[in-house]
């Protein structure tokens, strides 16, 4: 895989980052997007974070980092919303015309950015797939399962359909947002799954992923697959009956 080289991105962009329960590595997070990506940006772009009720000092740290990031657009959360309500908010305070979504576990590569973006032309979506995996072996198992079975049903392309690592036009994002209510804890996989659906120019691309360094992964545990899986299964119905009344 080629290094990432920095292009200029002729348009301002949302940066939208969720965040809970994060203290331990939310500034260095901050950081490496704040120097690697939102200083080469357009002027009018803007710096968006989700806070989802963190009860471990992460709420603290992010007004101590407001102070030194002025631009920081931080929404307070006083009650647990859960990440798909936190993804949605943020989609919707989006202004910008492109959107670039990222998870705040210290696993995305800031820099990769820059590879999303060199595809940006011709494009509506470009989705991040994970070159390698370092998610824990449930999640692994789970996604591709999850994965294969969105494949059969619906047109998708890329690996992980539900990756929080997204740059994408915001027009485009809200479009399919509207059609989103089928599966409140696979939003992004929902959203990519009628960017497909809805005509949309969808370009999968690969990009480094690294393990988690900060706190713990709050995924799956072995005792709520069957949950979750059976959650997730009657979403896929759900969409594909909504989709079959929206080719009528």
């Amino acid at each position: 895989m080629n290094p990432v080289t920095r292009r200029d991105f002729a348009e301002p962009v949302s940066i939208l980052l969720p965040v809970c329960d994060e203290v331990e590595g939310i500034e260095s997070v901050l950081a490496e997007l704040v120097e690697v990506v939102y200083r080469h940006l357009p002027d009018g772009s803007e710096f968006l974070i989700e806070e989802s009720g963190s009860r471990d000092g992460t709420k603290e740290l992010l007004y101590e980092l407001q102070r030194r990031w002025p631009f920081l657009d931080v929404k307070y959360n006083d009650q647990r919303e859960g990440f798909a309500p936190a993804a949605r908010s943020l989609y919707r305070r989006a202004r910008c015309p492109w959107i670039f979504f990222s998870d705040s576990d210290g696993q995305c590569v800031a820099s990769e950015f820059w590879r999303l973006a060199e595809k940006a032309a011709g494009n509506d979506f470009l989705l991040g797939v994970k070159r390698i995996r370092y998610d824990p072996f449930v999640r692994r198992l789970t996604s591709r399962v999850f994965n294969r079975i969105a494949a059969m049903m619906f047109p998708v392309s890329g690996a992980d359909i539900n990756f929080g690592f997204r740059l994408a036009r915001r027009e485009a994002v809200l479009r399919c947002l509207d059609h989103s209510a089928d599966m409140p804890t696979l939003i992004n996989a929902e959203v990519s799954i009628y960017a497909h659906v809805l005509g949309y120019r969808v370009c999968p691309v690969l990009v480094h992923h690294r393990p988690r360094i900060f706190g713990l992964s709050r995924g799956l545990t072995p005792g709520s697959i069957g949950t979750n899986a059976y959650k997730a299964f009657l979403g896929l119905l759900r969409i594909r009956k909504k989709v079959r009344t929206l080719r009528a």
